[in-house]
């Protein structure tokens, strides 16, 4: 079985948050259109996509 689609977790350059959702083919699908100043928030919104995207797979780039 191929790869699974992937919520990644990134940081701006402004240190705001932000997520990229990629597909199976490891294209980019679509990038959140807002920053979030709180972790909180991009972690709402990943549940968020969860919901549609069950087997999604969480890629948290923030942390090194």
């Amino acid at each position: 079985m191929g790869r699974k689609p992937r919520i990644e977790i990134n940081r701006a350059t402004n240190k705001e948050y932000f997520l990229t959702v990629k597909g199976s083919n490891n294209r980019k699908i679509v990038t959140s259109g807002e920053t979030y100043q709180r972790r909180a928030g991009v972690e709402h919104a990943v549940e968020l996509l969860k919901k549609i995207m069950p087997t999604a797979k969480v890629e948290d780039k923030t942390k090194k």
